[in-house]
């Protein structure tokens, strides 16, 4: 099962997946949390607080060495090379940010994307992406300008679909102060490849077109507001509920089969050995 996370920067899309990654492993699920990183957040596994100077040459060390990283761990994965560069190409010829920096920024980040999306539905257990297609959608939507229905549903039809989407949103003064202390948390290189606030928050307008979009292709979202710890509480507790219940169903899918050919096997060893 996968689940991926959308929403305008600061709603709290990272600091969600991992409380509901911890909340389903509290109750034996095996989950993947796949983390975008912010530069400006800090992971809960480090216990020690470097000083203000440290943190942000920590930060900018992550931002440029982990792409380099993942690339590298592509070319040693030669097989989906060209499906993963393809879909990040096509999308970017949908929807066209308006400079070449920011259009091969997005190529090597929706490629790594798109590695890192296939490599996991491979597999049994639960995935959760703090953000993926659908918000690098928004950000090409955001960076070109254009927030057309047909051509964000035309994208949406180019990118895999996970078993949830989870839109999260904020009041706008929550969002523009908690953008404002991600900006002072970074350093200079950080701020130059952030947008600037009010940019960001200017993808409110998109992620209403996204949503509407999405719930026109049938999509399974659910909506959730992190306006205070309380509502969040609440919210990973019905977020909570409903991926225990797709995934009991799911398992039960996947054993019926298994137990059937099982049966039939068994059966057809007692015929020919009586």
């Amino acid at each position: 099962m996968i689940i991926e996370f959308f929403g305008p920067p600061g709603a709290g899309k990272t600091t969600l997946a991992r409380t509901l990654a911890a909340r389903l492993r509290e109750r034996d699920y095996t989950v993947d949390l796949v983390l975008s990183h912010r530069p400006a957040e800090r992971s809960p596994s480090e216990t020690v607080t470097p000083s203000t100077a440290l943190r942000k040459i920590s930060f900018t060390t992550r931002r440029l060495t982990r792409p380099l990283a993942e690339l590298v761990c592509m070319i040693f994965r030669p097989r989906g090379i060209s499906r993963d560069l393809g879909t990040a190409l096509n999308l970017i010829k949908i929807l066209p940010p308006s400079n070449t920096f920011s259009s091969l920024r997005l190529l090597q980040y929706m490629s790594r994307l798109s590695h890192a999306w296939f490599r996991r539905s491979a597999i049994a257990h639960i995935v959760v992406f703090d953000q993926a297609f659908v918000q690098a959608i928004c950000s090409l939507a955001l960076l070109c300008g254009i927030a057309d229905e047909a051509l964000i549903s035309y994208a949406l039809d180019l990118v895999p679909e996970p078993d949830i989407l989870i839109r999260l949103d904020a009041p706008t003064k929550l969002l523009e102060e908690r953008l404002r202390n991600r900006h002072d948390l970074g350093g200079r290189f950080e701020q130059l490849l952030e947008l600037d606030v009010e940019t960001s928050l200017s993808s409110r307008s998109i992620i209403d077109v996204l949503h509407e979009v999405l719930r026109s292709k049938g999509r399974n979202v659910v909506s959730i507001s992190s306006l205070d710890r309380t509502s969040l509480a609440a919210a990973v507790e019905q977020l909570e509920r409903q991926i225990v219940s797709i995934a009991e169903q799911q398992k039960r899918a996947t054993v019926t089969p298994a137990n059937v050919e099982a049966n039939i096997s068994d059966h057809s060893l007692l015929n020919h050995f009586p």
